[in-house]
């Protein structure tokens, strides 16, 4: 080992060194600053030596000028060269001639190079001007000398060199005690830590620790110790677990290994560089390769049969991965296999760690199946599920190109509106099973009547549309060929319908609806045909009616109407009318019916028959309905407290089907007539047929309650609807009444008088009163009383009235005797 490198090791050496260095460093800086300060005072000393000397000899120089005497002058030169520093004198009179000179010889000229930086160089001359001749007042003349500016500095230069020799021996000395010093408090004791580190084997160091050092184990280094064994400890520790990690990480592999290959999914693990480091067998199968030639090769083998767009998208989403290190989505891959199947694959990428290295972990789950489950759903949501037609969605945008369409070729077009007849009837007496098989079969049916280009479409329920286009140019042309394949498909639904065990009959009502340009939205068209449609409905059903824009208008007033309904409730604009009942034998009034009126602001008096079904639809009439309940029980209470009628007064009050299916009907009824305070039994609720029809468990029992409550019960318009004396038996009704139409031509067709003669003797069988509505003239009430029937209503006594006018009418039967109606 050189002692350079032995230098280089020893911390007490390097120490040492530093010190020394600094040392010196310090010792020269402080001698320098000293010379300088000790050259310029010197140099202030020298001055004043050498004008103290020229004064000095200034007065001999005077005499030996003045007296011209040579030989002192020469003396006055020679005691001026007594001076070391002093090398030559002149001495000159006025004239510049010269009086005395005298010099030394010197082999050189003492020069310090460094001085000459501060004081310049050392040859330097001395002037004095000798002053004037005291008697003539003239110049004397000059005395001047040479001198040596260094020479004066040579005590001075003795003394620094010697400072600075003494400086550096006391350091070094010093040095030479603090490399011992360091040596043994410092250098020792760690060469004896760095030799027993050494000796450690960190990776098995079997509980080998640092040994104390002697007097160090309170001070710096002891505490170093401890340090480094509490880490040799938490290395151990470190180590153990990360061997333990490892044994861990190597069983997950082959755990992750294991499941990886029993995954349904597609699973492999590639190399940023593209080699493929796991395959679990899904993926293998699915590419039909062999792990020993996948796992190790290149990557791109899968992707040879994808188009070079899938393959940039694979290769862009590894890349995101990577540098993204978050998942990264691919929601379809579509691959062609190699034996032509088609895959279609969801990948899910993520950058991970596979044993050490950065990789890509790629999850693939086959799609195929779902894909053609959303075709299927897909489909599904623009067809029909049970038919396979068109649906709603999909038939609009059929017609609006075929508007476009009609509008580029100018032919006609038609569009068919179908509906089929009482098809309810058919659901509810067969089953929904029966009903669908009729729905297919009709689908079909309307297929096989139109042309390929048209569109059949079902819009939902028993509602099926057909558009068909480039009928014709001529609009006359183009309705006759409408109207005859609209007629074939009338007769094509005539057909019976055989379904297992059963054999239907079905007919259905048509709406026809031209274009021929797309003035009018399909939306609109289809309305049209709508409207049509129910047009033929209310005409009897199994034909077909073409669209006018009175229909329209009058649909449009229906809607509106509708709309206003809900306003008419909540700004009161419904009121309540009654038409007195009479008794035809005493001519008293027994009872009222009360009657729903509608106050438009601005299209005057609403019929019912206009409103009442709006209402019903709209879902209103219990709202309605209960109002009115409100109000008619509300103002018999007040016509008895007001002693204008009695217990035997009847108010009668129509119940729409709508409004007794409520399940709280009954006590809301009852809730009415209890806070009136009315006796039941002078309420009469009226009921139709229909309601009868429509759910007779529930009719009886919600009828039986109130019955027994009290309340009473007439069925209404008996003879319009079904009629089915079965039901009428069931029950607990009052009171028949007999309806208008009859009534109205009682005189002159036969058969209503036999329909009303019936009716008559029926109730009369069955212990029920009977009332005749619309009774306008003496001989129809003739006609009734000759009947049976005794109570009647009508304009023949008085029109319905508004409450005021009513007790008027109440008011004036007290006063007055009632005349009876004579037969």
């Amino acid at each position: 080992m050189t002692i350079r490198t032995l230098m280089s090791r020893q911390i007490s050496i390097r120490l040492a060194i530093t010190g020394l260095v600094a040392a010196v460093a310090l010792s020269i800086a402080v001698a320098v600053l000293q010379f300088v300060v000790e050259l310029k005072n010197h140099a202030q000393l020298i001055e004043q030596d050498i004008e103290r000397i020229g004064i000095a000899a200034s007065y001999p120089a005077k005499n030996a000028v003045f007296n011209f005497d040579y030989v002192l002058g020469a003396e006055m030169a020679n005691s001026l060269l007594l001076n070391d520093f002093i090398t030559a004198v002149w001495l000159y009179d006025a004239r510049n001639s010269p009086i005395a000179f005298d010099y030394k010889e010197q082999k050189s000229t003492y020069r310090v190079p460094y001085l000459v930086s501060f004081i310049g160089e050392p040859t330097r001359h001395y002037s004095i001007d000798l002053g004037l001749d005291p008697s003539n007042q003239i110049d004397l003349g000059t005395l001047e000398f040479e001198y040596n500016n260094h020479l004066p500095y040579k005590p001075l230069m003795l003394a620094t060199w010697g400072r600075l020799v003494m400086n550096f021996t006391v350091i070094g000395l010093l040095t030479l005690i603090l490399i011992g010093i360091f040596n043994r408090s410092l250098t020792r004791p760690l060469r004896n830590l760095s030799d027993q580190l050494k000796n450690i084997d960190i990776k098995n160091s079997q509980g080998q620790r640092l040994g104390q050092l002697y007097h160090h184990q309170e001070d710096e280094l002891g505490t170093l110790v401890g340090a480094f064994n509490s880490y040799i400890s938490v290395a151990e520790a470190l180590i153990s677990e990360n061997r333990a990690a490892l044994n861990e990480a190597e069983e997950s592999y082959t755990s992750l290994h294991a499941l990886v290959e029993h995954l349904p999914h597609l699973v492999y693990v590639k190399s940023v560089s593209g080699v493929v480091m796991l395959a679990n067998q899904t993926c293998l199968n699915t590419f039909g390769l062999k792990e020993q030639a996948f796992v190790g090769g290149p990557h791109d083998i899968i992707l040879a049969s994808v188009s070079q767009a899938t393959r940039q998208l694979i290769e862009d989403a590894d890349e995101e991965a990577y540098t993204s290190h978050k998942s990264v989505l691919l929601t379809e891959v579509d691959w062609v296999l190699k034996n032509g199947q088609f895959l279609a694959l969801e990948l899910r990428k993520l950058a991970i760690q596979y044993k050490g290295q950065d990789a890509i972990l790629t999850v693939g789950l086959d799609v195929t199946e779902r894909k053609e489950q959303q075709a299927y759903i897909q489909h599904l949501a623009y067809h029909d599920s049970l038919t396979g037609l068109p649906n709603r969605h999909l038939f609009l945008d059929r017609l609006d190109q075929a508007l476009l369409r009609a509008e580029r070729s100018g032919h006609f077009g038609v569009l068919i509106f179908i509906d089929l007849d009482n098809f309810k009837h058919i659901n509810d007496t067969s089953g929904h099973l029966v009903g669908d098989s009729v729905l297919s079969g009709v689908a079909a049916r309307l297929k096989d009547c139109v042309r390929e280009q048209d569109t059949v479409a079902r819009l939902g329920g028993d509602e099926f549309v057909i558009c068909m286009t480039d009928l014709a140019i001529e609009k006359q042309t183009a309705r006759e060929i409408a109207i005859g394949r609209a007629n074939r498909l009338i007769d094509a639904m005539t057909r019976a319908f055989t379904i297992p065990d059963n054999s239907l009959q079905v007919s259905a009502s048509l709406g026809l609806a031209f274009f021929h340009d797309h003035s009018l939205p399909g939306a609109d068209l289809l309305r049209h045909a709508d409207i049509a449609m129910y047009k033929a409905k209310e005409s009897g059903k199994n034909q077909l009616v073409l669209f006018e824009q009175e229909m329209a208008e009058s649909s449009d007033r229906r809607f509106e109407l509708k709309e206003d309904c809900l306003v008419a409730i909540t700004e009161h604009q419904f009121y309540l009318m009654y038409q007195p009942q009479i008794d035809s034998d005493s001519g008293r009034i027994i009872g009222a019916e009360a009657l729903l009126r509608w106050a438009h602001p601005t299209r005057g008096i609403v019929s019912p028959v206009e409103f009442i079904p709006l209402l019903e639809t709209a879902d209103l009439m219990h709202i309605v309905g209960q109002f009115v309940l409100q109000e008619a029980i509300a103002k018999a209470a007040c016509w008895y407290q007001d002693g204008l009628i009695d217990e035997r007064f009847k108010m009668c009050i129509n119940v729409s089907p709508q409004q007794f299916r409520q399940e709280d009907f009954t006590q809301i009824v009852r809730n009415i007539v209890t806070e009136q305070g009315v006796a039941p039994n002078m309420i009469d609720l009226e009921i139709t047929e229909g309601m009868i029809i429509d759910n007779i468990g529930h009719t009886v029992a919600s009828m039986n309650e109130l019955r027994d409550f009290g309340l009473h019960f007439s069925i209404d318009d008996f003879g319009t609807g079904y009629s089915n004396l079965n039901y009428l038996k069931k029950l607990p009704l009052d009171v028949l009444k007999v309806d208008q139409s009859f009534v109205r031509d009682i005189q002159h067709d036969p058969n209503d008088t036999a329909i009303v003669r019936t009716i008559l003797a029926m109730a009369a069988q069955l212990k029920l009163s009977t009332v005749a509505e619309g009774v306008e003239t003496e001989a129809q009430l003739a006609l009734l009383r000759g009947m049976g029937c005794h109570i009647f209503q009508g304009y023949l006594h008085s029109p319905p009235l508004i409450p005021s006018a009513f007790e008027q009418l109440l008011n004036n039967q007290q006063k007055v005797a009632p005349t009876a109606y004579v037969i």
